[in-house]
């Protein structure tokens, strides 16, 4: 049971459909409609919404399992409900590290797009001087309190969808559609690495269920976030695609920015500066989810007596893991100081596919071992659901190079190291206070 559950500072259903819209639609589709275009012409606009369509089955087992449960943690949970602690502990240990990497990486990449207005902004410097000030300062607001943190992600999620939404409805205007011509080009391209690559811009839907704990509703407000915010940005994403390429005539040779590009193709200098703003509240939104969810993998893992108790006990005023906050925050801002954007890519992908992975197998287990237990949402057909989300699991993870499968061996390696030594330093200690 979590000890935030008689927090009166607690998430709406709002807040939390907002925070996986939020973790959705951050950098990616501001930097990989160029990428897809190079990988498979036209037919990218059919990737993000291939990648979309096989992601259902797995936010439809998130949705089953965020009804069952209500605490912090996520896949983590599930994991741990199905298949126990050891499982669990690995889920959310490498879930907790990459998410750190991750929120560290955009960090560093708001400068790049800070660049578009000045070139100052691409010293090193104003690099991490910038993502010391995003994650120091994100790191403070949800130290204060969860809905102080939920206010932030949610002004940052409807700022963010102002300027993608009107780069649709202007641009859809502009759309020639010979540049649709031929569909499938380049022909040496690879359709299955065009989705798999679509996945970092997808992920995120799964954020929403880390806070359960400190929600009002969370077997209501879970299943229906993580659903409906993969539906609703894959739907914008498949309209973005369809808009760049259908103005840009060189999207797939674009440079770092191709939707501002796309835009300044029907707007002039103005809809460039409009996409690169739009790119930069996007990073920054990222962070503020980023700083709100991350902590609550570690925060779980404490609870359970996997780490120490200090990250799972609340603030008495603020009623927040405060420990796992400063460490969460601490550790990005160090990581910040020597990451690159692309160069996580693949292991958060890797990481993210192994949580889609473990979550669908646990419903399928939870299912047959735990057949009466309380479920808000049940899906229709659940088991086969739930092997199609294994099977599009595996179908992607045969895309992450073996550097990635070697880079999250070592990382959970390293975890379980960890718990194993806090765990004998746990028993010594009962063992010297015992009478």
């Amino acid at each position: 049971m979590s000890r935030f559950l008689s927090s009166p500072r607690k998430l709406s259903s709002f807040d939390i459909f907002c925070l996986g819209i939020n973790a959705i639609i951050g950098s990616g589709i501001y930097l990989f409609p160029a990428t897809l275009a190079r990988e498979v012409g036209p037919a990218s606009i059919l990737a993000f919404g291939v990648c979309g369509l096989l992601l259902v089955f797995v936010a439809l087992c998130y949705a089953e399992l965020g009804s069952m449960f209500g605490q912090n943690g996520g896949s983590y949970v599930y994991a741990k409900e199905a298949f126990g602690l050891w499982v669990g502990f690995g889920v959310g240990w490498i879930s907790w590290v990459t998410a750190i990497f991750s929120w560290a990486a955009v960090a560093t990449a708001v400068s790049s797009n800070l660049a578009y207005f000045h070139p100052a902004f691409n010293s090193a410097w104003a690099v991490k001087g910038i993502a010391a000030v995003l994650i120091v300062g994100f790191t403070a607001i949800n130290y204060r309190g969860i809905k102080l943190g939920a206010w932030t992600v949610n002004a940052f999620t409807l700022a963010k969808l102002a300027p993608l939404l009107f780069f649709v409805a202007v641009g859809i205007f502009y759309i020639q559609p010979a540049r649709y011509h031929p569909f499938w080009n380049p022909p040496t391209g690879s359709f299955t690495l065009a989705v798999f690559l679509a996945l970092w811009p997808l992920q995120g839907f799964e954020t929403a269920s880390l806070p359960a704990g400190e929600s009002e509703h969370p077997q209501r407000a879970v299943p229906l976030a993580a659903i409906g915010s993969l539906v609703c940005s894959a739907l914008i994403y498949v309209l973005i695609q369809a808009v760049a390429v259908g103005v840009h005539p060189g999207l797939a040779n674009a440079g770092a920015k191709p939707l501002a590009e796309a835009c300044a193709r029907f707007l002039g200098p103005a809809g460039g500066t409009l996409m690169a703003l739009g790119a930069v509240i996007s990073m920054v939104g990222y962070n503020a989810g980023n700083a709100l969810g991350s902590p609550r993998f570690l925060s779980a893992l404490a609870e359970d007596r996997r780490l120490p108790g200090l990250f799972s006990v609340p603030h008495p005023r603020y009623q927040t893991p405060w420990a796992a906050i400063l460490l969460t925050g601490g550790l990005t801002a160090c990581a910040a100081l020597f990451l690159n954007f692309q160069s996580l890519v693949d292991v958060a992908n890797l990481v993210v596919i192994l949580q889609y992975l473990s979550t669908c197998a646990a419903l399928i287990w939870l299912r047959r071992q735990r057949p009466d237990a309380t479920r808000l949402f049940k899906i229709p057909l659940g088991i086969p659901v739930a092997l199609a989300g294994c099977v599009v699991s595996l179908w992607l993870v045969k895309e992450v190079k073996a550097r990635e499968f070697l880079l999250g061996s070592v990382v959970i390696i390293l975890g379980f190291a960890g718990m194993v030594a806090f765990r004998g330093t746990l028993r010594k200690s009962v063992v010297t206070q015992a009478p």
